[in-house]
This record gives C-alpha cells, structure tokens and sequence, in this order.
C-alpha cells in the first residue's frame, strides 16, 4: 500500500509541474533564478576557503577533508532537530491524516508516507546548501563525476537515518505524553537546540582559523589529533567513504556504503513495526484540544475598553492576538532564534578589528544597514504574516462590524513595538560598543526607528496584497512569493536610506578632517527631501496596496 501513496505523490508533483503556465512560470523561474545565484555565491565562498586550506604544506588535505567531516556532522545535527519539529506537523497534524485514515489503506503505510515526507522537508534545504562545497571538494581534489555519483549514493541512505533519528523520538514522545500540548513542548526544545548550537558555533570564533599568526596552533592540534571525528557517526561514515573513493579503495567504499544501508534498513524496519503499535495512541492524543480554564476577573483590555469605548475595537482585535501569541508554541520558537540572533550579531560587532575612532564611527553609520536587514527578517517571520495567519477564521472579521483598515492598523500597532525596540536596541548598543561620536549616534538612532515604523508598514502591506489563508505555517509564506518581494523591497528601501544620508555623513566627516567650510545646506536641503520622500513611498504605496487589494479579497 505504501507504493499507492508514494505514487500519490509522484503523480502531485508532475501535475503541479504541468500546470506551470504564464506568471506561475515565470514567477518559479525568478525563484530558481535567485536560488542558484546563491548557490553560485556560496561555491566561490567555500572554493576559496578550500583552497587555502589545500595550500597548507604537509597538512592540507587532512585539514579539508576534516572541514568535510565537521561540515556532514552539522548537517547531520541540524536535519535530526529538523526532523523532529517537522514530524510533529506531518505525523500527526497534516491536514490530509483524517481523509488517508478514512481510506482503506494500512497504518503502517499512512506512517511511513508520512515519515518519508518528513525526511524530505526536514533534509532538503540543508542537502541543497551543502551542495556547493561537495562540488568545490571534488574540483579541488581532481575527482570526476562519479565522485559526484556516489556522493548522491551515500547522501540518500545519510539523510534517512538523520531523519529516522527525529521520527523515531516523536513517535516515542507522543506515545509516552498523547497531547496537544506536546508538539508545542517539542518545538521551544527543538529551538533552544538550534539557538543553542548557533551561539556557541559562532562564540568559539571560527574566523580565527583562517588567521595567519593562528594556523601554525591549529595545524598542530589537527596534527595531534588526528582521529577521526565523531566516528561512531553517519556523517563519519560519509566522509571515510568519500575519502576511499578519492584514494580509490573500493572495498572501503563498499564497506562504509554497505554499513549506512545496512543502518537505514535496520532503523526504518524496527520504525515500521513500532509504528502499528505506538502511533494511533499518539494520534489519537494529538487531536485533543486543551481544557479551557476560565477566568473571572476582567481582562486588561475590558477594563480600557470600558473607560475608553471608542477604543473598543482595536482593543478587542489586540486581546484576540495577544492570546494567539500565548498559545502558539510556534510564536515563542521564534522569539527563541531571534534572541539567538541579537546575541551573535552584537558579538560580531564587538570582534569587528576596527582601530582608529573615525572608522568606528562609520561602521556605525553603515550598521544602520546591517540592523535593518535583521529588522526586516524578523518582520518576514512575524509581521509579514500577520494578517495571512488568521486563516479560515477571517471570515469572522470580514462578518464583524469592522474595517479592513482598522484590522490592518491593529496589526501594525501589535507589530510596530517590538520592531522598533529591536531596532533601538541594535543600534545603541552597537554604538556604545563601537564608541561612535555623538552625531553618528544619534543620526543612525533617530534613522532605524524611522526604518523600523516604514519596514513594519511595509510588511504589513506586503502582507495584505499577498495574502494566503489557507496556509498550513509560517515557513511557506516566508518562502513565498510575497515574502520575496517583501524582503527585496526592504533590502532596497535600506540601500537607499543610507545612500540618502551618505552626502550629509561625508561633510560630517570632512568636518572631523579639519576641512573648511564643510557643510552645504543645498546639499542636505536635497538629502532631506529625498530621505523624506523615500520614507513617504516605501510605507504609502504597500499599505494602500494592500488595502484595496484585502477589501476586494473574496472570502
């Protein structure tokens, strides 16, 4: 049974494909387009990184097929929290389980159709970025294209056990603890994983490898240390059998290979008989909702919406999205990576070698760029899909005697806040740990609190004219069109508000160079007006967009 629904699958994906036609076309052209210029992007990084370590005498190739190893014992870490988030969703909350359960189909087979679907959305993004480092290797290595072959061979059996990994815990977790409540405890673990292992990658400071006066340290410790890393591990397995095939030990090809499908066969096997006896408990826990406690004493918002009525509408929508917020699980496993994300990229500013105070001062004038681009990130994650979120239930509000204007407003008041702190909070603190001069300081304060209000609106906007209510979680309308227009307007909007303020820097700093008679006020007349005028457009023209295209959206 399990083959019907694999082809199932097969067949979806080819239709989907043939249905391509006019903008879908080009619209996924201009996707794979962008995609592979990253793709390109990240080969010339990783050529160059090999390459230098290649370069190193007596120890290069140890040292780059142990930057292989660390790079597959990563991936293989980051696909088995993958896994275990993702298998929550498609497990046991995929929307389509109670319509495969009404089929005469077998348990086992529904769960193993389910498992591979994990293993695919949890592996494919991570198997896609690692792919430009296995091409630089094989090219640095001279290996032709069956290097490339088996490296495809050994990845399939790689990323299955990885995956197996996740799916195995979940189906033990929702067995052991059959609640709603679960998926929600699994996805704040799997984000304080990931957070977790971010920090600490980028606290141990890896650009120090690449510094000169520290190789000679770091090729003796390779040099001593020369056992294999984690070598109980499938990535260990990968790498031991992609260095036989590039010495052309085929038996130790054949081994290394015949031990990983060997793994994978014995894991899903054991997965697949566990599966008829644990997962319709877990199941069947899953679909319970939580027990509704009730409250008597007035809410926050009923006690302002009786002292202030006129504010009773914005207030009742506000108190609708502060208790989404507390209930989704999805919400604080965000917060969790973003908090993550604050505290690398304040170390990165404080490892910055930056020596003379003028150059500090200028690299907190161009930071400006830098903190909006994380700003518009976090507005991708949460700000963008603010009004798509309500899903099947914005009926309710289109029924209700409000506005598409005001539930937009509400929106952007909710996100407004924690966007303009986040912003705030990038930039002074960058700056007192750069030691900018007073101007900077407050020209770049005074310049991301203006673009945090303009990139809220915008995502807002961007949100309304693209919105998806149908959506299953965040991910896809992150990765959707819309979000791709959202964060390519914002990376724009952000290049042209530093270009617009980069003419009244340059009198500042020619002031600072003993310059006389720096200052031109038809210049900053002019930087002004076009600051004012960028700032106008990039937040009226999405907001009205948006607006007119959610009043005619059909319910």
């Amino acid at each position: 049974m399990l083959n019907v629904l694999v082809i199932r699958k097969v067949r979806t994906f080819r239709n989907t494909l043939a249905s391509l036609r006019g903008w879908r076309l080009i619209k996924n052209l201009m996707f794979s387009g962008v995609g592979l210029l990253m793709l390109t992007a990240l080969y010339a990084g990783f050529w160059r990184l090999l390459n230098y370590l290649e370069g190193v005498e007596l120890i290069g190739p140890m040292l780059s097929w142990k930057l292989t190893s660390m790079v597959l014992l990563m991936t293989f870490s980051m696909i088995i929290v993958s896994s275990i988030i993702i298998s929550m969703t498609t497990l046991y909350y995929s929307f389509d389980l109670k319509f495969l359960f009404s089929c005469p189909l077998n348990l086992r087979a529904v769960f193993m159709d389910k498992a591979l679907e994990t293993v695919f959305y949890s592996s494919w993004t991570l198997v896609l970025a690692i792919l430009p480092y296995i091409i630089a290797l094989g090219r640095l290595k001279a290996l032709g294209g069956g290097f490339y072959l088996a490296y495809a061979f050994l990845m399939v059996p790689f990323v299955m056990l990885a995956g197996a990994f996740g799916i195995f815990f979940s189906m033990i977790v929702m067995y052991l603890f059959p609640s709603s409540k679960t998926r929600d405890i699994t996805w704040l673990l799997g984000s304080l994983s990931v957070a977790f292992v971010y920090v600490v990658f980028r606290f141990s400071k890896p650009e120090a490898l690449l510094r000169p006066d520290s190789l000679e340290v770091v090729a003796q410790y390779i040099n001593y240390l020369q056992s294999p890393t984690a070598p109980y591990m499938p990535s260990w397995w990968v790498t031991k059998a992609m260095v036989a095939y590039s010495a052309g030990h085929w038996g130790a090809f054949a081994y290394a290979g015949g031990v990983l499908c060997g793994s994978v066969a014995a894991l899903y096997g054991l997965i697949w008989f566990l599966s008829g006896r644990l997962y319709m408990r877990g199941f069947s826990g899953a679909q319970g909702a939580a027990r509704f406690k009730g409250r008597r004493d007035l809410l926050p918002e009923q006690r302002l919406a009786a002292r202030y009525p006129a504010l009773r509408e914005s207030l009742t929508m506000y108190w609708k999205d502060r208790l989404m917020l507390l209930r989704d699980a999805r919400y604080w496993s965000q917060i969790i990576l973003i908090g993550a994300l604050i505290a690398v990229y304040l170390f990165s500013i404080r490892q910055l070698p930056l020596d003379t105070p003028d150059l500090k001062s200028l690299v907190s004038f161009l930071n400006v760029g830098v903190a909006g681009f994380v700003m518009a990130a976090i507005g991708l994650r949460f700000t963008f899909p603010a009004v798509s979120l309500e899903g099947n239930s914005y009926w309710l509000l289109r029924s209700s005697p409000v506005t598409v204007a005001s539930v937009m407003r509400e929106k952007l008041l909710v996100s407004l806040v924690p966007s303009v702190l986040v912003g705030f909070l990038l930039i002074s603190v960058s700056n007192y740990m750069l030691g900018a001069d007073l101007f900077i300081s407050v020209l770049s304060t005074l310049t991301i609190v203006l673009a945090a209000v303009v990139i809220t609106v915008m995502g807002i906007g961007f949100g309304a004219l693209f919105p998806d209510f149908n959506v299953e979680n965040i991910h896809q309308l992150e990765s959707s069109y819309g979000g791709f227009l959202y964060m390519a307007c914002a990376m724009g909007y952000l290049s042209l508000l530093v270009a617009a303020e980069a003419w009244p820097v340059q009198m500042h700093f020619a002031e600072r160079f003993g310059r006389a008679n720096p200052w031109d006020l038809r210049g900053l007349g002019v930087s002004a007006a076009v600051f004012l005028l960028l700032n106008f457009a990039a937040a009226y023209i999405p907001w009205k967009a948006g607006l007119k295209n959610l009043e005619r959206h059909e319910i």
